[in-house]
Parts: C-alpha cells; structure tokens; sequence
C-alpha cells in the first residue's frame, strides 16, 4: 500500500506540474488529447516520473528524449537498477537476474487492445490509454471512481514451469483486432491448452509500457481463473511488443489486489468483486456509478 501511494503521489505532483498525466509519449503540446507520433511501446509512466519519485539521478540518467524506448543502449544502465518501491514485498523475487523489474501496472481500461484503433472503443477507455494523454478535467467518471495502477506478480523466470498470475502464454489468435469485448477475450485465453509455450519473464522493466512490462486491464477480475495470453507471438524476441491479449491484476495478498485511485487513494479490492463493478472502475469516463462498498 505505502508503495502505491508513493506512485499516487508524484502522479499529483507531475499532473499539477505539467496539466496532464504522465502517459506513453510526453506530448509537445496539449490538442485535444492526442500527442504525436503513436506508439504501442515507449517509456513506461514510472520513467517519466523519475523525478516526482525522488529518483533525480536516474532520471538524470536517463535519455527520454531519444526516439524510441527500444534503442535499449542508450538506457540499459538505468534499466537495470532495481527500485525497491516498484516491487511488492509480497511477491518472491525470480532467480536469475535481469532488467529492473515490477509489479505496479497501470490500467489500460477493459479492453484487450494497449494499441487501440478507431474500431475499438472500449480500447480508448481507460485512463493509460496508449495513444492517448489525460487532463483531470477527461475523468467525467471523477478521480476517486477510476483506477489508474494496481499490481500483477513477475513472472516465474523458470523455463518450462508455468507460473499462475504472473506467467502468460503466446497464442496465434492474431491481431486483426476481430473484437473488442472483454468477453470475446476472456473466450479465447480459457481455450489455450495449458501445454502451450509461455513466457516467464513478466514485469521485466519497470522503464517500458506494453503488457509485458508496466500495463495490465480489467478483463477479468483480480486473480481470475482464466489464464492469461497474448494474441500473438512476439514479432521481435528482444522487443516483445504484445498489443492484445488478456493480461490481470494479481498479488499473493489473500483474497484481492491493492488499487491506486487516480485521487491518490489506495484501497484493497477483493477477487470477489462484481465484474461489471471491476470493469467500471477501470473506465474514465463510461458514466457508471459504482459506490465505495461494491468493492
């Protein structure tokens, strides 16, 4: 919990410094939302925060200006610091070393797509939209009903064994973008044969966005029983630019996940929460009224 409210934290402090959420791409200028160019993989919303995070050294380190996130060269030194608060405690750390890694995620809403089109609209909902940025003033739903992190345990690390809720297997269901249901989603990862390759090295960087590394959505509720897949194999092993799939909130806390508020609250939501409730708390601006005790 005290590490969520220190994500919550230099959220407010980078809002009110520069009028907008810290999203995928830092935009030269506010227009209707929509910074340029689009990108599915950029830096990761805990790297523009650096600075709010008290992390000044790193962040000085750190070359957000170059054009993409996966020139890793220019940045490999900062990514492989591991920062203690980007880690739950409650989740055991893998065996092998590798990048910073991190369990605190940051909602894309309940969709399937982190790289929406204009075919999908629930893809355009959540709060960490990928092609997107946000101002306070674009949560009709109000700040205290909208969930922008939560947590999702690391992977395993462990070739060959499957790690439940931190783990999650590689199909060639494509990326045609065939629906944007949740349900349609949550279909098509119950039928993978639990024999089917995965990968084990989730929460690989805490520097990165996408689904391998800092976003998750609400497709199903926390530690739900559907495994969870991407939609395609990795087009570039060393890249892992997973756009679809199903990817959940989970922890090892018994009974649910802690959830940041985009208020800066933090609040412990159980697994058994009403899906629909779940999935409405992950929406900026779906109009839904969910009170405080239906989660």
């Amino acid at each position: 919990m005290n590490n969520l409210k220190q994500i919550g934290l230099a959220l407010n402090s980078y809002v009110a410094t520069h009028q907008f959420y810290p999203g995928v791409i830092t935009p030269t200028g506010y227009v209707a939302g929509h910074p340029g160019p689009f990108s599915a993989h950029e830096y990761s919303p805990l790297a523009r925060m650096l600075g709010e995070l008290d992390q000044i050294p790193l962040y000085n380190a750190s070359n957000l200006a170059s054009a993409t996130v996966l020139s890793r060269a220019e940045n490999q030194t900062v990514m492989t610091v591991s920062i203690t608060f980007f880690l739950c405690p409650s989740d055991t750390q893998p065996p092998v070393a590798g990048y910073g890694r991190v369990n605190y995620r940051f909602n894309i809403g309940p969709t399937p797509w982190t790289s929406p089109g204009y075919g999908t609209p629930n893809a355009w909902s959540g709060p960490f939209t990928t092609h997107e940025f946000h101002s306070p003033a674009d949560f009709a739903d109000g700040l205290s009903n909208t969930i922008g992190v939560s947590e999702r345990l690391q992977g395993g690390w462990v070739n060959g064994l499957f790690k439940p809720h931190g783990d999650y297997h590689l199909t060639n269901i494509g990326n045609g973008k065939v629906s944007d249901s949740a349900d349609w989603a949550l279909q098509q990862c119950a039928q993978i044969p639990t024999t089917s390759p995965a990968d084990v090295q989730s929460g690989e960087s805490w520097f990165v966005s996408g689904f391998h590394f800092t976003n998750y959505n609400h497709c199903q509720t926390p530690n739900g029983p559907v495994p969870d897949c991407a939609f395609e194999p990795f087009d570039d092993v060393n890249f892992k630019r997973i756009q679809e799939g199903v990817f959940t909130a989970t922890s090892r806390h018994p009974g649910g996940v802690h959830t940041l508020f985009m208020d800066g609250s933090v609040h412990f939501v159980k697994n058994s929460v009403a899906l629909a409730v779940w999935r409405a708390l992950a929406t900026r601006s779906g109009g839904e009224v969910v009170s405080a005790g239906a989660y």
